[in-house]
């Protein structure tokens, strides 16, 4: 070997030694949300489009599992989700733009746009409107769900209601209700359609391309996404109301909006100002929510503005810190399995440098899952393996099995719901509503004797279950199960 070649071995054998014994790289803030969001995606409980942003430079960005199941097409970040309640904040937005115009002011009362509106609602201002604070019902509620439901529909439902829920600026109430009423507001102040003023004011000037309003015209969407519940049933959006929410938009269209507003547009700061401050009370106290956006601060005097969405199988989430100006942005079609806290603390802790935390997997779905796999016995017998080997890894909480045997009752799996609900009494046995939901399916599957028993037991536990006590005066006078309603209804 020559000289040369045997100098050259002792320095490579000499740098893996060196290399061996220096401390590997800090992972990458991206590599880490990258891995959260995996593991979320391989769990089952994000389906999903993610951008994370930090002084106006994107950080991540990335997409998780399909825009529709049934054709595997697979989502981008440039995929269209319905946005729910996230559409609130540009709600408020068209009513102080309109307010910077001279058109309006937030101190408006109600019944100065509409003197048609009942005088139940003398005091409600437009101010009380966007605060949720005006006691003017939510639409939900009162009943008003069912597909192709309107703004118009939501107007005459509240025109027919008689009062309010209390005074208005006593309290805080969310109010779908209302955000309908600030959309028709914008209609009648600015003489054009809801959808149509927001395209020309808001998505046009800021280049938000993917990004409307779904009115009553059905307008076709390139890159829609299909909403699914958690267990992988079909809850796709399906009414037409806006205002309260009715917006499809993007990851990316929503960083557009974001970066706009620290621009000052398409509202100018002191309307933003207005925006994020918290909104009094007649008792001078302050709420933690301003004009369509919900405010908390960072620990160290830094203001954070954000809002979530819930709506059929859509979960969103839009959250800015103003100070430092980061941006987290969630939009799903997975239904309620998201772990929506869980993911934004385990971020904001990855911005931050610090340590994070897996979300809990809901142990409804792994269950869920198990029993299409191998069958409801096998799952049942592996209930108690999983809750000794990964206590951490799942959500082991009460309400979990009692929602899955909630879903089999509507599913008309009986059998299966009954297992669930047997199990869950098991694994609480203290727990008067895990006793008082097993004695409903005992009673549903025609054995009132089994039935009564839970019951009882579920009222030694909690001697105000009223509905116990109902079902067991009702099995003891000897109706039969089909007369017997499980639920108290």
């Amino acid at each position: 070997m020559k000289q040369s070649e045997l100098i050259g071995k002792i320095i490579l054998l000499l740098t893996i030694q060196l290399l061996a014994v220096l401390p590997l790289p800090a992972q990458s803030k991206a590599a880490q949300i990258d891995s959260l969001m995996r593991y979320c995606y391989e769990n089952g409980v994000f389906n999903g489009a993610v951008l994370v942003a930090k002084g106006g430079e994107v950080l991540y960005k990335n997409a998780f599992g399909y825009a529709d199941p049934e054709s595997q097409t697979p989502l981008e970040t440039g995929s269209q989700f319905y946005l729910a309640s996230v559409s609130k904040q540009f709600t408020t937005a068209a009513i102080l733009l309109l307010q910077e115009r001279g058109k309006l002011r937030v101190e408006d009362p109600l019944r100065k746009i509409f003197p048609d509106f009942p005088a139940y609602a003398d005091g409600v201002t437009i101010a009380h409107l966007m605060s949720h604070t005006s006691g003017i019902g939510d639409h939900f509620e009162l009943g008003a769900y069912r597909p192709g439901l309107t703004n118009r529909d939501v107007y005459e439902l509240l025109t027919r209601q008689d009062s309010l829920a209390f005074t208005p600026g006593e309290r805080f109430r969310y109010s779908n209700g209302g955000y309908v009423l600030l959309a028709l507001i914008v209609e009648k102040v600015s003489g054009l359609p809801y959808h149509q003023f927001m395209k020309a004011n808001f998505f046009d000037p800021l280049g938000m391309t993917r990004t409307l309003v779904y009115d009553e015209s059905r307008p076709q969407l390139p890159a829609r996404v299909t909403g699914y519940n958690g267990f992988g049933d079909k809850d796709d959006y399906q009414i037409l109301t806006s205002g309260a929410g009715g917006m499809y938009s993007t990851v990316e269209d929503l960083f557009r909006w974001d970066q706009a507003l620290y621009a000052g547009r398409p509202i100018a700061p002191a309307s933003q100002a207005q925006a994020y401050q918290p909104f009094k009370l007649n008792n001078d106290s302050l709420l933690d929510y301003g004009f369509g956006w919900a405010l908390s601060d960072d620990g160290q005097g830094g203001k954070i503005v954000s809002h979530a969405g819930d709506l059929s199988g859509f979960r969103s989430y839009i959250e800015r810190k103003l100070g430092n100006r980061y941006t987290i942005i969630f939009l799903t079609s997975k239904g309620d399995v998201v772990p929506r806290p869980a993911m934004r603390d385990a971020i904001v802790n990855i911005l931050g440098g610090k340590s994070f935390d897996l979300p809990p997997i809901p142990i409804a779905l792994k269950m869920a899952q198990l029993i299409r796999e191998t069958g409801i016995d096998q799952a049942v017998a592996q209930y108690p393996e999983l809750k000794r080997s990964a206590p951490d890894k799942y959500d082991f909480s009460e309400s979990q099995l009692n929602r899955l045997g909630n879903y089999f009752l509507q599913k008309e799996s009986l059998a299966a719901a009954l297992e669930m609900f047997r199990l869950n009494a098991e694994a609480y046995p203290d727990s008067w509503k895990c006793w008082d939901s097993l004695g409903g399916a005992q009673l549903q599957a025609g054995n009132p004797q089994a039935a009564a028993g839970s019951f009882e037991k579920s009222l030694q536990l909690n001697s105000d279950n009223a509905h116990a006590r109902e079902m067991l005066e009702k099995i003891r006078v000897g109706m039969t199960p089909a007369e017997v309603s499980p639920d108290g209804g």
